[in-house]
C-alpha cells in the first residue's frame, strides 16, 4: 500500500495536473504552484515546502481513483471538446477582462510600479495571439484531427502552431519575470492584484491547454 499511495512523489507537476487537472485544486489547496514548480516532482516540491509528503500522495491517490485514465482515457473527439470546452472557452471569457485590468493598472500606478506599463504592452499582445490561435485552431487543426489522412500540409500545420505557442510561452515567461511570478508588491492597490491573479490563471491554463494538445491530441492524429 505504501508503494502505491508515494506512486505520485516521483511525477513531474506538470506530468501530474497535465494529466489530471482536476488534482491541480489539492496541489493548490497545499500551496503547491503548479506553474512555478511545473519541472520539479512532487517529492522534491514537499521538501522545499516542508510538506508531508506520503499524505499527500494519499490524498492524489484518492481524487485520482475517481477518474484514474485521466485525459489519456479520451477520445480524440472527446479531447477536442475537452479544449474547446476548457481552454478555448476560458480565453474567450477571460482575454476581455485580462487586458482592461491591464490597462487600468498601468493607468493607475504606471508611474509609482513602471513594470506594469511594460506587463500591459505584452498583455495586450498576447491577449491578441491566443485569440488568433483559437481562431486557428478551431477552423483548421480542429476538422482535421478527424481525418483519416496525414500528409505534408498537416505536419507544417502543426509546426506552425508550435511556432505560435513558442511566441506565446517567451511572452509569459516575461510576464513572470516582471511580475516576480504575480506576487503584488507589499500594499498593492485592488487593481494590481487582480491583474496579478489573472495572469497566473492564464499561465496555467496555458500551460494545461498546451500540454493536453502536445501529449495527447496531437500524437494520436499522426499515429492514427
Amino acid at each position: 500500500m505504501r508503494g502505491r499511495t508515494l506512486s505520485f512523489s516521483d511525477q513531474l507537476l506538470m506530468d501530474i495536473v497535465g494529466q489530471h487537472p482536476a488534482l491541480a485544486v489539492l496541489l493548490e489547496e497545499w500551496g503547491i504552484d503548479s506553474v512555478r514548480c511545473g519541472g520539479l516532482t512532487l517529492a522534491a516540491v514537499c521538501a522545499a515546502q516542508q510538506l508531508d509528503l506520503v499524505e499527500l500522495c494519499r490524498l492524489l491517490e484518492l481524487a485520482h481513483r475517481a477518474n484514474p485514465q485521466g485525459l489519456a482515457g479520451l477520445s480524440r473527439t472527446q479531447l477536442v471538446n475537452h479544449v474547446r470546452g476548457v481552454h478555448h472557452d476560458y480565453l474567450r471569457r477571460h482575454l476581455p477582462g485580462l487586458q482592461e485590468v491591464a490597462s487600468l493598472a498601468a493607468r493607475l500606478y504606471g508611474s509609482q510600479y513602471q513594470h506594469l506599463r511594460h506587463v500591459e504592452q505584452i498583455v495586450q499582445v498576447l491577449a491578441q495571439e491566443l485569440a488568433e490561435q483559437v481562431a486557428r485552431e478551431e477552423q483548421f487543426a480542429f476538422p482535421w484531427l478527424g481525418s483519416e489522412e496525414v500528409g505534408a500540409v498537416d505536419r507544417w500545420m502543426l509546426d506552425s502552431l508550435a511556432e505560435e505557442r513558442r511566441k506565446s510561452s517567451f511572452r509569459l515567461n516575461c510576464l513572470r519575470f516582471l511580475t516576480n511570478f504575480y506576487a503584488p508588491p507589499s500594499g498593492a492597490g485592488e487593481s494590481i492584484c487582480r491583474l496579478y491573479t489573472e495572469l497566473r490563471n492564464l499561465d496555467r491554463d496555458f500551460q494545461r491547454h498546451v500540454y493536453v494538445e502536445d501529449r495527447y491530441l496531437f500524437p494520436r492524429q499522426l499515429a492514427a
